[in-house]
């Protein structure tokens, strides 16, 4: 049996205005290669870096967020090698020296049905969070036997985050990537779309061979570490780590060796194939950027930034449950949709003043507001988001407002209009932006609470439906709830459920 230890190198384009050390545009999506480039991005002989400020900020925002120790003095290195991607002939990047160090991310792993897991948090430390510039981009025609460069991207801010090896499964490497990027979006510091490469996740991996369930006491535990390089997704993240597991582990089963690599994955293929033998710090001859000055930090600077620190998600799971009462499921839909949260967030802060028929305006009860709360979850979580197919709460198209949205499940809880009767106000809603007061009046779908006027179309109900109503009898509960339908149906979804419960009930009697 073998122990995995994997470390993670998680790499994130900072979306700053400009490049790291130049003023050329730091843009996501330029219309054509080789576009945003200049003598300094491209290495011209006699031109100087000038260090952007701003990339700094993020980057030790990212570490405060992370828990991260922000050293005082901080220094930008040399990282020599020769890539065609590369125009310098060398990196600028961070070596004994990063900005931020020593922190850590807690996240929560799910359940395996498969394996009889439970969830479980892992505390995974980052050993380090520094500051780069990226390369260019190569690209391979099809069919081709050369490649092209676009140099859009070489020089832009590249935030490189290293953890401790402390991960054990793809399952956890996946979902420590997962929370990572929900971080960086949160901090507004990268975009970190995957599939645009603005975030790339590297994994170490190596196994060691357990003898009786433990490692030997001679040994440390660190067996020949394979790296896997530039992985664009949360899916390939956990594909290529579970199948590079497995060859390392078939490999030492049959006694084979295993040399320190880079590999590559292949998604068609669903495996790793090996690249180069895996360099060291000393292969990359690294020495101080004399181009560029050391960082010294003061206090106030730093407070700054870490005043800038908003709710992390962490944070903000833990107080929905706490403060509006909603499941794990509710929270957690809310922290991957900001744009949903601040929604629900801006409709219950109008739930708490309402107005009742007869006291005017009144404060609801914590009890209450729990209630409406959930039911305002409730209804943006299924009633919104399926009006929205997909688009953003966040669109001008958006005709509902949080007021009026706050106002229908009022009206809902105080029992003026039932579910059915809501489903048709919120799309009328959707529609137009009025208020639903004004779509119940014009409508003519209040609700109908007089008791004579229920008990009316009850007896004729039961009179159309002898056969359910003998069912009833018979002790078909079933048969209740089909005459509920017929009532229902009858009034258009304008009786008072509850009303029309009870006097079926005494009717039936």
């Amino acid at each position: 049996m073998f122990k995995p230890t994997i470390g993670l190198e998680v790499h994130a384009e900072l979306n700053t205005e400009t490049k790291m050390f130049c003023s050329c545009r730091n843009e996501p999506d330029p219309s054509k290669p080789n576009l945003n480039t200049c003598p300094v991005c491209m290495g011209h002989p006699g031109t100087l870096p000038t260090i952007n400020k701003e990339a700094v900020k993020k980057v030790i925002k990212t570490g405060m967020a992370l828990g991260c120790s922000i050293p005082v003095h901080s220094k930008f290195d040399r990282k020599n090698y020769f890539y065609p991607d590369l125009p310098k002939g060398y990196q600028i990047s961070q070596y004994d020296e990063p900005l931020c160090e020593n922190g850590l991310l807690e996240v929560k792993i799910p359940i395996d049905s498969e394996q009889g897991q439970v969830p479980y948090l892992k505390t995974v430390r980052v050993r380090r969070v520094h500051l780069e510039e990226d390369t260019g981009r190569l690209l391979h025609p099809d069919g081709e036997d050369y490649s092209l460069v676009d140099f859009n991207r070489a020089g832009v801010p590249l935030m490189e985050l290293v953890t401790e090896p402390d991960i054990r499964s793809a399952v956890e490497a996946r979902r420590f990537a997962e929370e990572l990027q929900l971080i960086l979006r949160y901090l507004n510091v990268s975009f970190a779309d995957m599939e645009k490469g603005q975030m790339r996740v590297e994994a170490n991996i190596s196994l060691s061979e357990l003898k009786n369930g433990k490692l030997p006491e001679n040994e440390k535990g660190m067996g020949t570490k394979v790296e896997v390089k530039n992985l664009n997704s949360f899916k390939a993240v956990e594909r290529a780590i579970d199948y590079e597991i497995k060859r390392q582990a078939e490999a030492l089963e049959k006694g084979e060796k295993l040399i320190q690599e880079t590999r590559g994955w292949d998604e068609v293929k669903g495996k790793t194939y090996s690249q180069r033998e895996k360099e060291g710090a000393k292969d990359y001859r690294y020495f101080p950027e004399p181009d560029l000055p050391p960082m010294d930090h003061s206090e106030k600077f730093l407070n700054e930034i870490k005043a800038t620190v908003p709710e992390l998600p962490a944070q903000k799971r833990q107080r929905l449950v706490a403060e509006y009462g909603l499941g794990e499921f509710e929270a957690e839909t809310f922290v991957q949709n900001k744009d949903l949260s601040n929604y629900f967030e801006k409709t219950v802060s109008e739930l708490s003043q309402w107005v009742d028929e007869t006291n005017g305006t009144a404060k609801v009860s914590p009890e209450e507001f729990l209630k409406l709360s959930k039911l305002s979850a409730n209804y943006l979580l299924t009633d919104i988001q399926g009006l929205l197919n997909g688009e953003s709460i966040a669109r001008p198209e958006f005709l509902i407002t949080p007021e009026n949205f706050a106002e229908l499940m009022c009206l809902i809880y105080q029992g003026k209009i039932s579910s059915k009767i809501a489903k048709t106000v919120l799309e009328e809603m959707y529609d137009t932006g009025a208020d639903p007061s004004n779509v119940i009046e014009s409508k003519g779908l209040s609700q109908i609470s007089d008791q004579s006027e229920i008990e009316d179309i009850i007896k004729k109900v039961i009179a159309e439906n002898p056969k359910p109503v003998e069912d009833y009898k018979q002790g078909k509960e079933a048969s209740f709830q089909f005459l509920v339908g017929k009532i229902m149906a009858a009034s258009r979804g304008k009786a008072n459920p509850e009303m029309t419960r009870q006097a079926l009930k005494e009717a039936l009697k």
